[in-house]
């Protein structure tokens, strides 16, 4: 596992992609603080051109980091299939497992290095472009992040399962939005109705980031289920991680690889 886990980060640390994804989420960040005050210098009035602001725009936006997941994953993973590498290493006498969770692990360590490098850009830039609302701002990012860090996880942990499970990159990517997107949804469609969909709506991580709401007031996390908590987050996120990786594991040990 260690050597591979060695070759990995090689690879990773050799391919443009890895840093263009986080130098392109970056500069859109950038660019929006940039706008920010650009207007503020045309308009004294304008009353947005604050780190309060633009800060609670990102922790506001973080369904769009879980849906992103997709995205390191697939870009991590790269075209293994396509380029018959997978099946090159399981003959070198690379065990599955090895494979398996040596991808999951570097895709979570460069998931959660991008957060961390193009969260820091973003406040940083934010910081300096922009007024200065203090620091509960960037409190209640680090809280936000702490609540929804284990359904981060979680997508990465589901978006490999199903890369390794689909030789078609489109057909992984479709099969991994389903379980991310479309079943809370329809879950909650039919929630309405049926108290089984209704329980299942609630511990699934889209709906748990959705149901996050926020007083920019009070710089406070208000959650629709007021007895949910951290832990609960954590739990959630952690235990369906698990399953899943497990599930996908014992799958691909089992499939023939072309």
């Amino acid at each position: 596992m260690k050597q591979y886990m060695k070759s990995e980060f090689y690879r990773i640390a050799h391919r443009m992609s890895t840093y263009l994804f986080i130098g392109m989420c970056s500069l859109l960040m950038v660019s929006s603080n940039v706008v920010l005050a650009v207007v503020k210098h045309a308009d004294a009035k304008f009353p947005y051109a604050t780190t309060k602001f633009s800060i609670s725009n990102l922790y506001a936006s973080f369904a769009v980091v879980y849906l992103l997941c997709i995205a390191i994953a697939s870009m991590i993973f790269g075209n293994e299939y396509g380029n018959r590498t997978m099946k090159n290493s399981i003959s070198y006498g690379i065990s599955r497992g090895t494979i398996y969770f040596g991808k999951l692990i570097t895709e979570m360590i460069y998931a959660v290095i991008a957060f961390a490098a193009i969260t820091g850009i973003h406040v940083a830039s934010a910081c300096l472009l922009l007024e200065n609302s203090g620091a509960e701002s960037i409190a209640l990012l680090l809280k936000t992040t702490l609540f929804c860090f284990p359904l981060f996880i979680f997508a990465v942990g589901a978006s490999n399962c199903f890369i390794f499970l689909f030789d078609s990159m489109g057909n992984a990517i479709a099969a991994t939005l389903g379980l991310l997107l479309a079943l809370p949804l329809v879950s909650n469609m039919l929630g309405m109705k049926f108290e089984v969909f209704h329980k299942l709506a609630e511990i699934l991580p889209w709906n748990l980031i959705n149901n996050m709401e926020f007083d920019f007031d009070k710089l406070e996390i208000i959650l629709k289920w007021n007895e949910r908590t951290v832990y609960y987050y954590w739990m959630a996120g952690i235990i369906q991680m698990v399953l899943v990786v497990l599930a996908g594991y014992l799958i691909f040990n089992k499939r023939e690889i072309k």
